[in-house]
């Protein structure tokens, strides 16, 4: 491992600085190409968009990027490959989203050396060892899965959360389904105050099929246009959301999955919604709204009082100054 960072620091030394900047972009850049998106909450102790980024930043800065080293064989980078592929049983804990240890302030070194220990483990004990070992190009993928609660298990991906959660709009964008395949899935509030998730694909090496909670309904192939389906709760509670391309799969999926009753998920309660949304606990405006009609009460009060002190209290040349 040592002659192997030497040899790394040896190579990086020897490029040009325009060439090292150059490389260093088209990895984050490829990296990149898969994400996660969420809406911004004003509720207390909610995780956001920037504290999300710097975490994912952190854990892939310190992970090796062997895809993209010039040092890696071919018959490595095969093997690499395989491993970005199989990717069964990832990712098979409770969605990080909801993991209060992963998201400690990234204040110091220490720290920041914690949370990426602690999301290395959380990901490869949850199903996804085949995914580290392809590097971070593995592990940008685990994290996405985690994040939402998405898992592939058994020839199809499914969205593992219950409806009572989906109070924020959520985006993956462009997560790999085998190397060929790239899904994209968002999950909506809407106006009736309901979760709706939206399905796509921006690339396909074969045709792709996707069902709601139960699968009762027909499978609905999928494209590059948005495809809607409803949330749905279950009881006992289920996936939200099924994907493959094995249409025979899915087909069969609702004679396994065994609900008792299924009907639309409630809407989400209005003060819920607001409390994400302006962090006021009762719904309504924000709390900054309020503090500036306070203090436009309080200076005209100031000034109510400096008219009543003139007009009763003043003297007389103070009144005559003011008169006229």
């Amino acid at each position: 491992m040592e002659k192997e960072a030497v040899a790394a620091v040896s190579a990086a030394a020897a490029m040009t600085w325009q060439k090292l900047l150059d490389s260093h972009t088209d990895v984050w850049r490829k990296l990149w190409t898969s994400g996660f998106g969420i809406s911004h909450s004003y509720a207390q102790g909610a995780i956001n968009g920037d504290s999300i980024n710097a975490t994912m930043y952190f854990v892939l800065s310190q992970t090796s990027t062997p895809l993209h080293s010039a040092h890696t064989t071919t018959a490595m980078k095969s093997e690499l490959q395989g491993y970005l592929s199989y990717t069964e049983g990832c990712y098979s804990g409770i969605r990080t989203l909801q993991a209060t240890n992963l998201w400690t302030p990234l204040t110091s070194l220490t720290k920041v050396d914690t949370v990426v220990s602690y999301w290395l483990l959380n990901l490869e004990k949850n199903g996804c060892h085949n995914l580290i070992k392809a590097g971070a190009d593995g592990v940008i993928q685990a994290m996405v899965l985690s994040l939402p609660g998405l898992k592939f298990s058994n020839h199809h991906l499914e969205l593992n959360v219950h409806p009572k959660e989906l109070h924020r709009d959520l985006t993956v964008r462009r997560l790999n389904y085998g190397n060929e395949t790239h899904v994209n899935i968002s999950l909506n509030v809407m106006e009736d105050n309901r979760a709706a998730i939206f399905v796509s694909l921006d690339k396909r090496n074969r045709d792709y099929y996707a069902c709601d909670a139960g699968c009762l309904d027909p499978p609905v192939k999928l494209g590059l246009t948005p495809q809607q389906f409803p949330v749905k709760l279950t009881e006992p509670v289920t996936s939200i959301l099924y994907v493959t391309a094995d249409h025979e799969h899915m087909i069969d999926l609702k004679h396994t999955i065994h609900v008792v009753e299924m009907g639309e998920a409630p809407a989400h309660e209005q003060h819920v919604l607001e409390l994400h949304r302006t962090g006021a606990r009762l719904g309504g405006l924000h709390p900054l709204f309020w503090f500036s009609i306070a203090t436009i009460i309080v200076i005209f009060h100031l000034f109510l009082f400096r008219l009543i002190y003139n007009e009763y209290c003043a003297g007389p040349s103070e009144k005559y100054r003011i008169r006229y």
